[in-house]
């Protein structure tokens, strides 16, 4: 009996020629005059595409191979490599400045790199669109990266939980001291291990009670770097290196 995730493969793989609501993560040269497109598509999920004549004199997408511009594209193709057959915009292009398009390319570049292809991800679709939304605002709150961060890597089977120490199913204690384990959570740090980075627990409970002051924050950034570092494999995100010596990274 087929399964649903191999239904959804093969539909995605055979049937996108209808427009579907999408943005672009990436594009990269393809042969003399067309594009490579990293497509995240809210029905499809990720996937590549080939855009034809796209850096071409009669280049017929205008600014639709932009980055955080809400598309429709319409593709076809049996395997696992699309051809572009339609793109319209689907609304205004997210206007994105200074520390808000540093972090824009930094999510733009996980969900490129973590994404497999085909997997259908409709509720961070939609949160992705809630974040660039937010990235437009000068007062934009990082605790909305760290909620989309979190989010990922829950969507990918890698879920943190910032209540409960992970060997015993104890409640985190805001009185005890704890490490990170990558891909189990927050184990109880002996007094006199001095090995490891503790963690107050009162800090691992304000993050999971979204209370995050400078302190929080610095730990979710850090936690959360590791369990991605852990799931790239030692690729390096391009973003990271880009932007490190220009400002503080987000994450």
């Amino acid at each position: 009996m087929m399964s649903v995730r191999s239904k959804v493969l093969v539909m995605t793989r055979s049937e996108t020629s209808a427009l579907q609501p999408c943005f672009i993560l990436h594009t990269r040269k393809y042969r003399d005059t067309s594009a490579l497109v990293e497509v995240f598509s809210r029905e499809a999920g990720r996937y590549t595409l080939v855009a034809r004549g796209a850096r071409s004199k009669n280049n017929r997408y205008g600014n639709c191979l932009q980055l955080f511009v809400p598309l429709l594209i319409a593709s076809v193709g049996q395997g696992e490599l699309k051809t572009a057959r339609n793109m319209e915009n689907n609304g205004a292009p997210y206007r994105l400045y200074g520390p808000g398009l540093i972090i824009g390319m930094y999510v733009n570049e996980l969900l490129y790199r973590l994404l497999g292809k085909f997997d259908p991800y409709t509720a961070l679709y939609d949160r992705y669109e809630t974040l660039l939304n937010a990235l437009q605002s000068e007062s934009f709150d990082t605790s909305m990266l760290r909620d989309f961060e979190l989010s990922l890597l829950s969507d990918l089977g890698y879920g943190i939980s910032f209540d409960v120490e992970a060997q015993t199913g104890d409640p985190i204690s805001r009185d005890q001291r704890y490490h990170f384990v990558v891909e189990d959570g927050f184990h109880y740090l002996p007094d006199n291990d001095s090995t490891r980075r503790a963690l107050e627990g009162e800090h691992i409970l304000n993050i999971a009670d979204g209370k995050l002051d400078a302190t929080a924050d610095q730990i979710a950034k850090w936690v959360i770097r590791q369990s991605i570092n852990q799931l790239l494999g030692g690729r390096i995100l391009n973003s990271r290196m880009y932007f490190s010596h220009r400002v503080h990274h987000p994450s």
